[in-house]
């Protein structure tokens, strides 16, 4: 995730070397306008005096506009990455992977909506199953590259 950690031995742990707050969530641009909508009815509704909806609106503002994650506008907006992926094997479970599907494309053939590869990759690796990435190829150079290097570590 990139993000800027520094060891600190007199502690015994890790520091954040600047403020930095990981990411939670990834808005679409249609996703991004329904949350400033929301955020817009609750700032009304706050001024017809229900001011518990003075909050929610803050809140809601905020995400719309990408502050407070750790991310700017850009990063909140941006696309997928897509992938098709064959499971192999006896196993036909793809339960580690729900959070990531966008359907079936025919037989044990899925399609894969994610934002971080590495993510992405260590869900395909630590869910225990056996797959084929077929598209795109990218992403399978992209694993190949990771493992390797983990490899020569061992």
């Amino acid at each position: 995730m990139n993000a800027p950690l520094l060891y600190c031995a007199r502690k015994r742990g890790y520091l954040y070397e600047k403020e930095y707050v990981l990411p939670s969530f990834f808005l679409s641009e249609s996703e991004k306008e329904t949350v400033r909508l929301l955020a817009k009815q609750s700032k009304e509704l706050s001024s017809f005096g229900y001011g518990k909806y003075e909050g929610q609106a803050v809140i809601l503002s905020k995400i719309s506009a990408g502050a407070g994650t750790g991310e700017d506008e850009r990063g909140m907006t941006r696309e997928p990455y897509f992938a098709e992926i064959e499971m192999l094997g006896g196993r036909a479970s793809v339960a580690p992977l729900e959070y990531f599907l966008c359907g079936k494309v025919e037989g044990r053939t899925y399609t894969y909506a994610f934002f971080d590869p590495d993510v992405f990759i260590s869900v395909l690796i630590a869910g225990g199953l056996d797959f084929r990435i077929i598209k795109p190829n990218w992403l399978r150079e992209y694993m190949k590259e990771k493992l390797s290097g983990i490899l020569k570590l061992l």
